[in-house]
């Protein structure tokens, strides 16, 4: 996945949660919020929520064809846009989701799991945060032994504690990290347009099937799934979801999403699939 931040200012509380087919999943961490409560005690509640399951999308969606005919002449989606968008089917001039024919397909190709370690020294290490609210954890580890970790690591389970799920996010500052990022091509905004770099900010994030970072808050950009699928969970700032920090975003769709029963009680939601981008 990746990720840029453009200065603006709305909130909202999300979080995500990944699946991967044949490939890396992206993920992504920003933020905290404050501390609730939760049960997971499954006993007389209807629990098993599937992240390979397909999922409803609440979130406004518009195809990428729509979107450059709406708001292309103005250099793209304008700052502080007041809801969350999802951008679909974002191969420009057309509505196919072929990832040849995608405006980041360079990207992708980098970005494989059989290839991203490529852009990297053969030492080159990756700092891992923890799958709590607070990412306050942290493991240091060898980027290929990671990477080892993701494609043929088992799937994880509701039960795992947050202490015992890691992901990479964020922490892609390094030159390294720069190099790679530099073939990205941004979403269209107008601040993305913008010849001041300094509005921008890249992040990038790698993650194992069924993790995800618990509830967080979450400032304005856009996020975009280069590989995988990505479930996107999010309610606005004054309507804070029942939740523990320490819980992970698996165990609260496990065991809390399935319950809510009344219409307002439920999060707006959507799955990134590769290509598609998410608004917040």
């Amino acid at each position: 996945m990746i990720e840029n931040h453009n200065q603006a200012e709305c909130f909202f509380l999300v979080f995500a949660i990944f699946w991967f087919a044949s490939n890396l999943a992206y993920t992504n961490a920003v933020g905290i919020v404050g501390v609730g409560g939760y049960n997971n005690n499954s006993k007389g509640k209807k629990t098993g929520w599937n992240p390979k399951d397909d999922h409803p999308c609440t979130v406004e969606r518009i195809s990428m064809k729509d979107f450059l005919k709406e708001y292309g002449k103005q250099g793209g989606l304008p700052p502080l846009f007041p809801h969350p968008l999802v951008i679909t089917n974002v191969a420009l001039g057309g509505d196919s989701q072929d990832p040849k024919n995608s405006r980041n397909s360079k990207f992708q190709d980098l970005t494989r799991a059989d290839s991203v370690h490529n852009s990297f020294p053969a030492n080159f290490s990756v700092t891992l945060s923890s799958s709590n609210s607070f990412s306050e954890h942290r493991r240091t580890i060898p980027f290929t032994e990671y990477l080892e970790e993701v494609s043929t690591g088992p799937a994880l389970k509701a039960d795992i504690k947050s202490n015992e799920t890691w992901y990479f996010f964020g922490e892609t500052y390094s030159s390294e990290w720069k190099s790679l990022l530099e073939s990205y091509e941004l979403p269209p905004c107008q601040v993305c347009n913008s010849p001041d770099e300094s509005l921008v900010a890249l992040s990038f994030g790698i993650g194992n099937s069924g993790s995800g970072v618990q509830w967080h808050i979450h400032g304005p950009g856009f996020s975009e799934a280069i590989h995988g699928r990505k479930h996107w969970i999010l309610y606005s700032f004054d309507n804070e979801p029942n939740f523990n920090p320490d819980q992970t975003s698996l165990n609260w769709m496990h065991y809390n999403y399935p319950v809510f029963e009344k219409s307002e009680d439920m999060p707006l939601e959507c799955t990134l699939h590769p290509g598609d981008i998410i608004y917040l």
